[in-house]
């Protein structure tokens, strides 16, 4: 039974995963309703949300610290936290890299990988509401799996888009900033992955 005072840390990784869903609702429509001029506040939207992460995971931190028995390990509470915030940081690079590339279109890959995004980050979020019952092994372990297989989609988007772009693009910048573009969206998605390694651990670990 939990004390009536003591931290829960699941709520903070609940509350973080929110962020991380939040922030990829905000940077698919960004995506969709593309405009150049309104790249700046899009960025400062994410960026904030983006803060609003780092704070959850300082507060964990800063708790974790006095904490004499955590209900996990200290290093899985260090790690997922960390995690969820890795994933908040790689979908708000996505929108400063639009901004610092100059970004004028947004190509139909691009678009198909944030809409593959959104779902893995739901899915992310779901996973971490149902952690805080590590006896519910099976859900757990299906949305791991689940989480898996949308991460080898994207692996394959992401291979087509760039064998794509260098098969038909010829200006060498246009190149690099695309390129460096599906890199960014891959990032988020190796950043749902190891979420979900991390709780898998946890779960493994408390079996």
């Amino acid at each position: 039974m939990k004390k009536k005072n003591e931290f829960d840390y699941y709520a903070q990784f609940e509350k973080a995963a929110a962020l991380a869903e939040n922030a990829v609702k905000e940077l698919k429509k960004y995506i969709e309703e593309f405009n150049s001029e309104s790249a700046e506040a899009e960025k400062n939207k994410i960026h904030e949300i983006e803060n609003q992460a780092d704070g959850i995971l300082h507060e964990t931190k800063t708790y974790l610290l006095k904490d004499f028995l955590p209900p996990i390990d200290r290093e899985d509470i260090v790690a997922i936290s960390h995690r969820i915030d890795d994933l908040v940081d790689a979908i708000d690079e996505i929108v400063i890299n639009i901004d610092i590339f100059v970004i004028t279109e947004i190509k139909q890959n691009m678009k198909a990988g944030i809409t593959l995004l959104e779902r893995c980050v739901e899915l992310v979020h779901q996973l971490v509401v149902v952690m805080k019952n590590l006896k519910a092994s099976e859900d757990i372990k299906a949305k791991v799996v689940e989480v898996n297989q949308i991460e080898e989609q994207a692996d394959k988007l992401y291979e087509n888009s760039v064998r794509e772009l260098y098969k038909t693009e010829t200006d060498a910048i246009q190149l690099i900033k695309y390129s460096n573009m599906y890199t960014g969206i891959e990032n988020c998605f190796d950043a749902c992955e190891n979420i979900a390694e991390c709780v898998e651990e946890v779960l493994l670990k408390n079996a």
